[in-house]
């Protein structure tokens, strides 16, 4: 029989497991400077170019209609691009919804409760075929080259727009 002893340092060693995996699932982590590669369309079909957001420091928010700290998270992110409008700054938003007319009824939405586009606003379909994030949303922290400098899973981290800040010139 294990002495109560053993008892408390196995429920300490748990604990403390259990603390490690809470704070990873929230912490950024940094995928090594890869080069965002975004197979994507707007909503008149057109295809996204790297072009787009060339020059420009970029948050790419990977999200889902069925996800509700996804909507919840779309105002919040108009309204700070709305704060970086007159820097080289984009705001991506990448739907993955398996109904592509989930995404076109939100967007038509969008269109009639807003009075035009915010400048910097990219809102993109991601190509069918490729693979969805395993967490939503999912949030890419971008410098102005290209490469992905920061990944968040969950919801959005104020880090994030740290990190815009520290990018801008």
């Amino acid at each position: 029989m294990p002495t109560m002893k053993f008892l408390i340092n196995c429920l300490i060693t748990v604990a403390a497991c259990c603390t490690t995996l809470a704070s990873a699932q929230t912490a950024p982590t940094k995928p090594g400077a890869v080069l965002l590669e975004l197979k994507a369309y707007g909503i008149n079909g057109e295809p996204f170019t790297q072009d787009r957001i060339r020059g420009k420091v970029a948050i790419v928010f990977y999200w889902s209609t069925s996800c509700a700290v996804c909507r919840d998270s779309l105002p919040e992110l108009r309204t700070n691009l709305g704060g970086w409008r007159d820097k080289p700054f984009a705001l991506v938003t990448v739907n993955v919804d398996k109904n592509s007319g989930d995404w076109l009824a939100y967007e038509r939405i969008q269109g009639q409760t807003q009075a035009q586009q915010p400048k910097g606003l990219i809102a993109v379909r991601q190509d069918e075929g490729i693979s969805v994030p395993i967490k939503l949303p999912l949030t890419l922290l971008v410098d102005a080259k290209g490469k992905v400098i920061a990944r968040f899973e969950g919801r959005l981290a104020p880090e994030a727009w740290d990190g815009v800040a520290d990018l801008m010139p």
